[in-house]
C-alpha cells in the first residue's frame, strides 16, 4: 500500500510538472518583455540618436500636502541631475557626472553618494538604461503573469551583475512598462520601493512616463511631467556645485 501511495504521489508530482513547465513555456522572455517594450517606446534606433534629454513638471507629496518643481536632466554616457524645488523647504538635488555621485538635502547637507547608494546611481544615470542592455544584468527571467497597479501584467526578475535585485512589470495588452519593485538604498538606510509608471505620451519619436509615483515606507511622491525635450541639455548642466567640488577635494586629498 505504501508502494502503491508513492507511486500514486509520484505520478501527481509529474503530472504538476509538466503543468508548471507548460506554463512557463507560454511565457514570452525576459528578453523578448523588454524589446517589446523598447518598441513600443520608439524603438532602439530612436534611442540610439538621442544625446540628452530634460523633463520638467510638478513634484507632489500628497499625504504631507507638499508640492513643487521637479526637473530630470540626463546625457550620454552617463550623466544625470535631478533638481526638486520644495517653496520654503528648500531644494533636494541629487546626480552623477559621470564619476562623482551625490546628493544635497537642506536636512543634512551635501554628501557623496558611497558603496552601493553610488552604483544604483550610476544604473540610473546610464543613458540608455531603458534599452536593457543584456551585458549589464546577471540574469534575466520572465517568473510569469501577475496583476500589478490594477493592471494584466508579466513580471520580470532581473539581477544585476553587482548583485542587486529588481521586479519589473510590463503590461499584457501594452508591452510598456507599468513599474519596478526594489530594494534603494538611501542616506538613512534601505528602502523598499515600488515605482509606478503611467500616462505615457510622445515626445518627438518617444513615449515617456508623464506620471511617475513612488511608495515608500508609508510615503509616496508624485512626479507629474509636462514637458520632455531631447537632444538640448548643454554639458555644464552635469558641473558639480560648489559644496560637492570642496568633497571631492577632501577626498582626494585623504587618498594621498
Amino acid at each position: 500500500m505504501k508502494y502503491l501511495s508513492l507511486i500514486r504521489w509520484l505520478a501527481l508530482m509529474c503530472v504538476c510538472l509538466a503543468a508548471a513547465t507548460s506554463v512557463l513555456a507560454q511565457l514570452p522572455t525576459a528578453r523578448e518583455v523588454l524589446d517589446r517594450s523598447i518598441k513600443e517606446m520608439g524603438g532602439r534606433e530612436a534611442f540610439l540618436k538621442l544625446t540628452s534629454q530634460v523633463a520638467k513638471g510638478r513634484f507632489e507629496m500628497p499625504a504631507q500636502g507638499l508640492t513643487g518643481s521637479v526637473e530630470l536632466s540626463a546625457a550620454k554616457p552617463s550623466k544625470l541631475l535631478l533638481t526638486i524645488e520644495m517653496g520654503p523647504i528648500g531644494k533636494v538635488s541629487s546626480g552623477f557626472d559621470g564619476e562623482s555621485a551625490w546628493i544635497i538635502n537642506p536636512g543634512m547637507g551635501p554628501m557623496l553618494m558611497e558603496g552601493k547608494m553610488r552604483d544604483q546611481m550610476v544604473a540610473q544615470a546610464d543613458f540608455f538604461a531603458a534599452l536593457h542592455e543584456s551585458s549589464q544584468f546577471a540574469s534575466m527571467t520572465t517568473i510569469g503573469k501577475t496583476n500589478f497597479d490594477g493592471q494584466d501584467c508579466l513580471e520580470l526578475k532581473l539581477v544585476r551583475k553587482n548583485g542587486d535585485e529588481i521586479r519589473e512589470y510590463y503590461d499584457v495588452k501594452t508591452g510598456l512598462a507599468r513599474g519596478t519593485f526594489a530594494k534603494v538604498e538611501s542616506p538613512l538606510g534601505a528602502v523598499l520601493t515600488t515605482t509606478f509608471l503611467s500616462e505615457y505620451k510622445k515626445f518627438g519619436d518617444i513615449r515617456f512616463p508623464t506620471r511617475v509615483s513612488q511608495k515608500m515606507s508609508g510615503m509616496e511622491q508624485v512626479m507629474t511631467f509636462q514637458t520632455v525635450e531631447f537632444n538640448q541639455v548643454p554639458e555644464s548642466k552635469f558641473v558639480l556645485p560648489k559644496e560637492i567640488q570642496t568633497l571631492v577635494a577632501q577626498k582626494k586629498a585623504l587618498k594621498k
